[in-house]
């Protein structure tokens, strides 16, 4: 008689290591499927990123990958292993607090504290790749992180802090970034960010979008409703304002 077949295992388990925050933690016997926010949280016990949404919605869960801003709960966290992982626990030098976390606090964008720890990683992350941004930028940057609390204006007021306390601070002239070279977060294509780009299987679904007057994502409030931060549009809006243009994280209209 033949040996009989090994049952069907339809939860894979895997073991691999992340290096979260500068140290390497291992994961051992892992479901394949775990999201890295949930390895993050309940297996390694780091809960400064939160489970807003679980569909990428709110940026509660913001991380950075490889230099790149994630939700963290799209990201099949074995896709991870062997990138750099960089959580809201891995602002803070020596228990000390960053300044966009200081700033955070001393502008009153921290009120319940649930989406904060998303907001602080995607301003340190604005800033490490544009260190002077206008407040449009600066919004448009926000956009994919969803408060209930603050009203916005702390954090836009937070970051105008920052750059200028860094501004102060700098001996160099070097401060200055090309405009060609600055990054806007939540644009990162398929695979950027050291992700295996078999994770993402819908060619184009991450792709930027187009930079004119295309779509809704650039589409005037024919209104002139005040936005989501609470600003009254600047004059009247027409097709061409840039003030009106208000991207998501998935590339449509705020």
């Amino acid at each position: 008689h033949s040996a009989p077949l090994p049952p069907h295992d339809d939860h894979p388990l895997a073991s691999y290591v992340l290096r979260v925050n500068g140290v390497d933690r291992p994961v051992t016997d892992a479901w394949i499927g775990e999201s890295l926010l949930y390895v993050l949280r309940e297996r390694l016990g780091l809960a400064g990123a939160k489970d807003g949404c679980s569909q990428g919605e709110c940026g509660a869960c913001n991380v950075q990958v490889d230099g790149r801003l994630v939700a963290s709960c799209l990201v099949p966290a074995v896709t991870a292993a062997g990138c750099e992982v960089r959580t809201v626990e891995g602002l803070a030098a020596d228990g000390q607090p960053s300044d966009v976390q200081r700033a955070l606090a001393r502008c009153g964008a921290v009120q319940c504290g649930f989406c904060v720890p998303g907001m602080a990683m995607t301003v340190h992350d604005l800033l490490e790749g544009n260190p002077a941004p206008t407040e449009l930028e600066t919004r448009q940057a926000l956009c994919g992180n969803l408060c209930r609390c603050s009203g916005y204006r702390g954090v836009l007021d937070a970051v105008k802090e920052v750059v200028a306390e860094r501004e102060a601070s700098s001996h160099t002239g070097d401060a200055e970034t090309d405009a060609d070279e600055v990054r806007i977060p939540h644009q990162a294509g398929p695979g950027s960010g050291g992700v295996n780009p078999s994770a993402f299987e819908a060619p184009g679904a991450f792709d930027t979008p187009p930079a004119g007057g295309v779509g809704y994502g650039n589409a005037p409030d024919p209104y002139g409703a005040p936005d989501a931060y609470g600003t009254p549009p600047h004059g009247t809006p027409g097709p061409h304002d840039p003030h009106d243009r208000h991207y998501g994280q998935d590339g449509g209209q705020a």
